[in-house]
């Protein structure tokens, strides 16, 4: 995974004090027309959902990053 490239990508946000993000950890994503499809039509490939396999990039994600902070 190219971490540096995702770094890039990515823009800070301001946080809101109460959103149902921030209760119950549930978030929607647009990942516009084309992404969704080939996520979709990949996910349906290998028979496993698209929330399952966005959960797991994150988390791998956030794992990478947290070893290059204590570094």
């Amino acid at each position: 995974m190219n971490l540096e490239k995702i770094n890039e990508e990515l823009e800070p946000k301001i946080p809101e004090l109460i959103t149902p993000t921030r209760k119950y950890g549930v978030m929607g994503i647009a990942l516009g027309y084309e992404l969704h499809a080939r996520l979709k039509k990949y996910t349906i490939q290998k028979g496993f959902s698209m929330s399952k396999l966005i959960k797991i990039l994150v988390k791998n994600y956030l794992d990478e990053m947290e070893i290059k902070w204590v570094h």
